[in-house]
């Protein structure tokens, strides 16, 4: 793969240098998690440096949603070949800025995220045309258009799911449940694809397991964006459980510093449908078998749900006491 970036020979090689290290010290530290998770996050700092001078496009607002190293680590542990393993990186992050960029079109209806989006999407086919074969480079970007359509369903599913809120409707445990994995179905329906056109050892249930982590990560963010969530009134699965108890307007009309309280002492966090679904998100994970190569996807599993759990019930005891 040719690497074009802003730095010079000597400069890219010194960070090709750190990122081989990194990689290297993860597979020391594959058997800990905590230790791979720090790893993790000190090689998301590399890659989010080396990437920032390619010569593309940056959107500082969004990307701090797009510099998960996960989608590097599954090439690197494939294939072993960094280059490939950065490819695979710039196209997933390309990917994620596309989807983050949409889904503020569809929450703000502001045009210029859209043209901002298919700016993205054409940069990633531009790239895979640069550096793929061409029968190779049009059945990905077939595949990426299609997958990307497909994923699209969400922003409207999200927008029935606002209007529910907002006329104070309740939602059942599997309506809460079918909006996570919807939310997070851009992991085996987009990115999943870029893995399986590179990757040997790639199969469909790396991509559930995929699934079920992104589906984690999206209740974390529901959990840090509570407030943020109910000032835009953009669903969030807290609320969503809260609202079966509590009337949304009434949540909506509370003091900003007391919303996270009403709603989760409303949820019933420590035993309620949030963390029923942590569960079942990790006991799906659990249960799927996948080659050897990802088996630190079922590490970062096992990472996600104890980290929701610690949360939800710190933030359950905090409520109610």
């Amino acid at each position: 793969m040719k690497i074009t970036s802003k730095f010079t020979d000597s400069e890219n090689r010194v960070y090709l240098d750190k990122i081989s290290k990194s990689v290297r010290d993860l597979n020391s530290t594959a058997s800990d998690t905590l230790c791979f998770v720090q790893q993790m996050v000190s090689l998301s700092a590399l890659l989010n440096s080396f990437d920032r001078n390619f010569n593309n496009d940056s959107f500082p607002a969004i990307d701090g949603n797009a510099q998960d190293p996960t989608y590097f680590i599954a090439a690197y542990f494939d294939t072993k070949n960094i280059a490939e393993a950065l490819l695979v990186y710039r196209i997933v992050r390309s990917l994620t800025r596309c989807i983050l960029l949409s889904d503020r079109f569809y929450e703000t209806g502001n045009g210029r995220y859209a043209l901002l989006a298919k700016q993205v999407h054409k940069s990633v086919n531009e790239e895979l045309l640069l550096q793929s074969s061409e029968c190779d480079a049009e059945h990905l970007i077939y595949s990426i258009d299609y997958s990307l359509e497909q994923f699209s369903a969400f922003w409207k599913f999200e927008q029935i799911i606002k209007s529910r809120i907002l006329e104070n409707r309740n939602f059942s445990y599997t309506e809460i449940r079918h909006f996570n994995l919807s939310k997070s179905s851009d992991a085996p329906l987009v990115y999943a694809k870029v893995l399986d056109a590179k990757l040997p050892s790639f199969n469909e249930n790396v991509a559930l397991v995929l699934h079920y982590n992104q589906a984690l990560l999206d209740i974390q963010d529901d959990w840090e964006d509570i407030e943020d969530d109910v000032q835009e009134d953009m669903p969030n699965i807290f609320v969503m459980a809260a609202v079966d108890t509590i009337p949304y307007n009434r949540i909506k009309k509370s003091r900003q510093d007391t919303i996270r309280e009403i709603v989760l002492t409303a949820t019933n966090s420590s035993e309620g449908p949030v963390s029923r679904l942590v569960n079942e998100l990790h006991a799906s994970s659990k249960s799927v078998s996948i080659p050897e190569n990802f088996a630190f996807l079922k590490s970062l599993s096992d990472r996600y749900a104890d980290t929701l759990r610690r949360k939800i019930l710190l933030s359950s005891s905090s409520a109610n006491s």
